[in-house]
């Protein structure tokens, strides 16, 4: 793997979104997270991804409504 583990409130911070937010996200499987002793950790290149997955929905969202993105 590459990249870096980023702590749950660094993933969090990166999002823009609270770190229960991201709990929620991480518990329904959307954003894919690692446990290692006790700390929950998020690969960097999964916030990228969950990002471009998220653009990617709004851009379908879009093209189906006839709008521009």
């Amino acid at each position: 793997m590459t990249g870096m583990l980023m702590t749950r409130r660094d993933a969090a911070g990166s999002l823009g979104v609270s770190i229960d937010t991201l709990a929620r996200l991480i518990d329904r499987g959307e954003l894919r997270a690692v446990r290692i002793g006790r700390s929950v950790l998020v690969p960097a290149s999964e916030v990228g991804s969950f990002v471009e997955r998220r653009l990617s929905e709004t851009s379908d969202v879009h093209a189906r409504n006839g709008e521009e993105s």
